[in-house]
């Protein structure tokens, strides 16, 4: 897909091996600004964070060449206290079984971009490839991403359920945002 912007030309394809390294740097820059990822070092390799290893789909925004945006979804989720019930918080909501579940994951613009347009693009781009291979689209958001809330409530997105993570209770103590679970109803078929 590409399309224009400030007469540059922004392309979100397929996401390569060698996009790795310039979307860690496109990742790191923006977190101070966004709080994305909320952690920061990361816990865990970034490759981990990208899912370089275990996405189901990923894609890369670029603009005159260069890397500025990411996006990929999962069919699994990590092992934590709580996943039973976001599993089934989601499914219910969709209308299938857990295993036809889609996760939205690394999903970010740089900076620079932020605005253009390329994050619904991204977000777009992933929705359509989950909904083409039979799945459903859920993913999980902090209340200190409001850019993001805000971009999945435009689109259609509705909150199914909030949990705290061990990780985040970790981080902030019992103070502070929940992570919000979403799904995007497919109004074509009538799920909820």
């Amino acid at each position: 897909m590409r399309a224009c912007h400030d007469r540059a030309v922004i392309e979100v394809r397929r996401r390569r091996p060698d996009d790795l390294e310039p979307l860690a740097e496109v990742l790191f820059a923006q977190q101070p600004v966004t709080r994305y990822p909320f952690r920061n070092p990361l816990p865990i390799p970034v490759d981990d964070f990208l899912h370089a290893h275990d996405a189901a789909g990923a894609w890369t925004a670029e603009v005159g060449g260069r890397a500025v945006g990411h996006i990929a979804f999962t069919r699994q989720r990590w092992d934590f206290p709580g996943l039973p019930k976001l599993v089934a918080a989601c499914a219910e909501a969709h209308g299938c079984a857990a295993d036809r579940l889609a996760w939205i994951s690394a999903f970010f613009v740089g900076g620079e971009h932020r605005g253009s347009g390329i994050g619904r693009r991204l977000l777009t781009t992933a929705v359509d490839e989950i909904r083409r291979t039979g799945l459903h689209p859920c993913l999980e958001v902090l209340a200190v991403h409001p850019a993001a809330l805000a971009l999945y409530a435009a689109a259609g997105w509705r909150e199914v359920t909030r949990l705290r993570p061990a990780w985040l209770t970790s981080e902030l103590g019992d103070e502070g945002p929940d992570v919000r679970v979403m799904v995007l109803p497919d109004e074509s078929r009538g799920s909820p």
